[in-house]
């Protein structure tokens, strides 16, 4: 009996260290202290009532893991005017963080952010934040990048590149400067494509030569920057996948577009407003495009035909050099 009775002792002994550790191990309410300061940071908005010292961390627009730290946060749409709460990089076990569509939003990415070392998706969408992207990112875990239609300025960090899983990356619409760094993203695979889009934007110099090894790719856009430069083709090619676009206009890039293959998969192609020359490759036939623009460059000879090549009409090849064949007049006799 005495022996039964230890035995229940030491059972309900171990239940109570279990629940002990478990509890220890889980502490739901850990971030809540840094979640605080974010809310009165923004001004005690609604959407963060839940956020207070009698509160619980893992309510929206958080999100936790199994063992109660914040994974995930999501700002959208919030009629807030202040900068970004650099308690934001307290969050250590962080990994997506997606702010979009808040124009009041202003002032620098905080370099505090560099300690979110879990941080795998960083959005920051259509906003008014500015300043240089800190080159703190690069210890963090970042696969995905969106700084799309924000007000960033100054050179894309070069220690970026150090990020070893990252394969998207959107500074479209932006006031960046400076070259565009080799190896920003990369390591693409038919899963998981590259994407890079910087368009809009003051970027110069030529496309570093790394991106040639690269076969596997979404988007590669950098429309509309007018300084960059040099010979582009290497973007091209059979063995590249490219199931998106890529868009080269508005720049000075220089190149012969004779012979060159193109993706087989490619379904967007603009090259417009550069200073190419040579002809209308044939390899676009057996391609997906079904948006071209080639216009104002420096083309010249017959435009191919056959294929979907009936489908682009003369604007897409207008103000060139000496173009000719439909859709454009046809080519002189002899031509």
């Amino acid at each position: 009996m005495a022996a039964s009775h230890t035995s229940i002792i030491l059972l309900l002994l171990s239940f109570q260290l279990v629940i002990t550790i478990s509890l220890s191990q889980s502490q739901p309410n850990q971030d809540l202290p840094a979640l605080i300061k974010i809310r009165e940071h923004f001004g005690n908005p609604d959407l963060m009532s839940a956020w207070h010292p009698n509160g619980f961390a893992c309510s929206s627009p958080a999100s936790c893991n199994a063992q109660g730290r914040v994974t995930q946060i999501f700002l959208w749409n919030l009629n807030i005017t202040c900068t970004l709460p650099p308690a934001i990089g307290e969050l250590d076990q962080l990994v997506t963080l997606s702010i979009a569509n808040m124009p009041g939003l202003h002032g620098p990415i905080p370099d505090t952010f560099g300690n979110l070392k879990h941080l795998s998706i960083f959005n920051l969408m259509v906003t008014s934040v500015s300043g240089p992207i800190p080159s703190s990112l690069s210890r963090t875990n970042l696969t995905s990048v969106s700084f799309l239609r924000s007000k960033l300025n100054g050179t894309i960090p070069w220690q970026l590149r150090k990020l070893p899983y990252l394969t998207f990356f959107d500074a479209a619409h932006n006031d960046l400067e400076g070259p565009i760094p080799p190896l920003l993203v990369h390591g693409g695979t038919p899963d998981r494509p590259l994407a890079l889009m910087l368009d809009g934007n003051r970027l110069s110099g030529t496309i570093p030569w790394t991106y040639a090894i690269e076969r596997h790719w979404m988007e590669f856009t950098v429309a509309n920057n007018r300084f960059l430069t040099g010979d582009a083709s290497f973007l091209f090619g059979r063995r590249k996948v490219v199931t998106g676009a890529i868009d080269l206009s508005g720049n000075r890039f220089r190149f012969n577009l004779t012979g060159l293959e193109m993706p087989m998969q490619l379904s967007f192609l603009n090259l417009s407003h550069n200073r190419l020359y040579g002809g209308v490759p044939a390899s676009l036939r057996g391609t997906k495009v079904s948006v071209l623009d080639l216009s104002y460059n420096q083309l010249c000879g017959e435009i191919p035909t056959g294929g979907h090549m009936v489908q682009f009409k003369a604007a897409a090849y207008e103000h060139n050099k000496c173009l000719c064949g439909t859709p454009l007049p046809p080519c002189a006799s002899g031509s």
